[in-house]
């Protein structure tokens, strides 16, 4: 309901449902302000949050017309349903080519009360020679299973079912969504755009559908292990 207070000029939005909900208000840097309705996960449900990089004016890295925001998100709605045919709850950043701030998707991810928090990539360098696949972590001090314990299962299982070159795993606490997230959050970089042999598999559906269902794999290996 949308109620115009001419005392004040302002305007109020209010929502009415059946649940107890949370929501965040946050303006992006683009200046549109949006407002997310969260219902916060039960800790039985396990709640796994889907990060499809990039989207709308920011594409990532390209080669040409193929761009990694695409990417990204199609292999984060194969993910999403083949997490979601196993039972598993899931929760994506974004289905769509919309904008959504690195701070936006980690406060989500903590007002979810989500388990694990998965960021998909594709990556790119100006060395054409480089390909095959990393996973990036955020140090923790924190005990039990961590960021780079999530990682770690994802770049063995990735190197090992695409038969990828291992560039390994990489500490990156400067980046938002793997510092401010709450959970053992990892940033899978599937492969390298800027590579012809990556290239061609990316645009190839079978190997975005089999990198899909590694991540899926890991999810669930993972899961097993939190708490």
């Amino acid at each position: 309901e949308v109620k115009n207070n001419s005392d004040d000029g302002t305007t109020s939005l209010i929502f009415k449902g059946k649940s107890k909900i949370s929501y965040m208000v946050y303006t992006r840097a683009s200046g549109v302000t949006a407002i997310t309705l969260i219902k916060p996960a039960a800790d039985s449900e396990k709640l796994v949050v889907i990060d499809a990089g990039h989207g709308g004016t920011a594409i990532g890295t390209a080669y040409g017309k193929l761009t990694e925001k695409e990417l990204n998100l199609d292999i984060s709605k194969r993910l999403n349903a083949l997490l979601k045919e196993k039972g598993i709850a899931t929760y994506m950043i974004r289905s769509d080519d919309s904008n959504v701030d690195n701070y936006e998707r980690a406060y989500i991810a903590n007002m979810l009360k989500a388990k694990l928090f998965l960021s998909i990539h594709i990556n790119g360098v100006n060395n054409k020679n480089i390909d095959g696949t990393m996973t990036l972590y955020c140090p923790s001090e924190k005990s039990g299973f961590t960021g780079k314990d999530f990682s770690d299962i994802i770049q063995k299982n990735m190197v090992s079912a695409l038969k990828a070159t291992d560039r390994g795993l990489r500490s990156r606490p400067d980046l938002i969504v793997l510092r401010e997230t709450q959970m053992p959050a990892a940033i899978a970089e599937i492969a390298f755009i800027t590579n012809s042999s990556d290239r061609a598999k990316l645009q190839k559906e079978t190997f975005r559908q089999s990198a899909a269902q590694t991540l899926c794999d890991s999810v669930e290996q993972a899961l097993s292990k939190v708490k």
